[in-house]
């Protein structure tokens, strides 16, 4: 499981383990259910980072290739315009004046 910020996980996991000093400064929490708890809310922080990067992966992949296909169509909407204009200026310069007779 990819998390692109990991230092967010780990801010979010002293936000959820914040509640938890009072009581280790009391000593009414040891420093082993401390630690587990925090490594609990670290698990699940990761996860939902996890899940977060997954989610705007997903959707940012979805709007590159919507980009992309519209590039590729406005280019060949333009290549066709241009291949349409060639078209005819080559048509109206054998059409000119002084058209060569063969016979």
């Amino acid at each position: 499981m990819r998390v692109r910020r990991p230092e967010l996980v780990l801010a979010g996991a002293v936000m959820l383990s914040l509640p938890m000093v009072p009581g280790i400064l009391d000593g009414a929490v040891g420093a082993t259910t401390a630690l587990v708890r925090f490594l609990v809310a670290v698990l699940v922080c990761w996860v939902a980072g996890a899940v977060l990067t997954s989610l705007l992966d997903r959707y940012s992949e979805q709007s590159r290739r919507a980009e992309i296909v519209r590039t590729i169509e406005a280019a060949q909407r333009a290549a066709a315009q241009r291949a349409a204009a060639d078209t005819a200026a080559r048509a109206a310069d054998r059409s000119g004046p002084f058209e060569a007779n063969p016979g």
